[in-house]
């Protein structure tokens, strides 16, 4: 089986299940609430910490958080939480 069958197959099967195609990917997911707070789920670790910039590895990119007065309020090997006044989400 060739790999554009199986990704195909895998899609087929995702659709059938009704299952979201982000729940398969390596994509990391980003939710901001409010302009105040962002949840990343998928990083791979931190690369950089500041008051006006946080940035972590993600699958295939680099997740820049920038702001004012940011800060970890939580962080996991899945998930991380950054609270302050968010500026802008990048992924580079």
């Amino acid at each position: 089986m060739s790999v554009t069958d199986k990704m195909s197959l895998t899609h087929r099967m995702m659709t059938r299940l009704d299952i979201p195609e982000e729940a398969a990917s390596n994509a990391p997911r980003i939710i901001i609430s409010g302009g105040t707070r962002v949840l990343v789920e998928g990083h791979r670790g931190l690369l950089e910490y500041a008051g006006d910039r946080i940035a972590a590895a993600g699958p295939g990119c680099r997740i820049l958080i920038k702001g004012e007065g940011l800060g970890l309020v939580t962080m996991d090997r899945h998930e991380m939480v950054v609270s302050g006044r968010l500026w802008a989400v990048e992924l580079e």
